[in-house]
């Protein structure tokens, strides 16, 4: 008969042996994906300083979900910031060339759409 505690490893190496398989999972899946027509359109619109080349070259899937949210504002901002900032503490995070080519994208978003203030920041400006 096991006991509590062998019930435990048994099942924390389950777990780990899990999480293995997941990560093989997602980075297979992640290099199967290709790029949509719909996203290298959107590529070839941006202006070429901003371009996420590498990003859609090592992270095709990437790529097409920001294409997707493009147009949805706030949406695309919250998803591009959910790339540039690691709110879950446990990610690796992306080469160098694709984080800094994920900054200048996030960069030039806001610029083509700054955040509006609020009425209240309206009352703030007349005192």
């Amino acid at each position: 008969m096991k006991s509590i505690h062998d019930i435990r490893k048994e099942l924390d190496q389950r777990a780990r042996e899990s999480d293995v398989r997941k990560r093989v999972v997602d980075r297979a899946s992640q290099a199967n994906a290709v790029l949509t027509d719909e996203t290298s359109r959107w590529l070839a619109g941006l202006p070429m300083k901003v371009r996420p080349l590498s990003l859609a070259r090592k992270f095709p899937r990437i790529a097409n979900s920001v294409a997707d949210l493009w147009r949805e504002v706030a949406n695309c901002k919250e998803y591009l910031d959910s790339l540039v900032v690691d709110l879950r503490g446990d990610r690796s995070g992306f080469p160098p060339d694709v984080a800094t080519e994920l900054l200048a994208l996030r960069s030039h978003y806001s610029e083509l759409h700054p955040d509006k203030g609020s009425s209240w920041d309206l009352v703030a400006m007349d005192d």
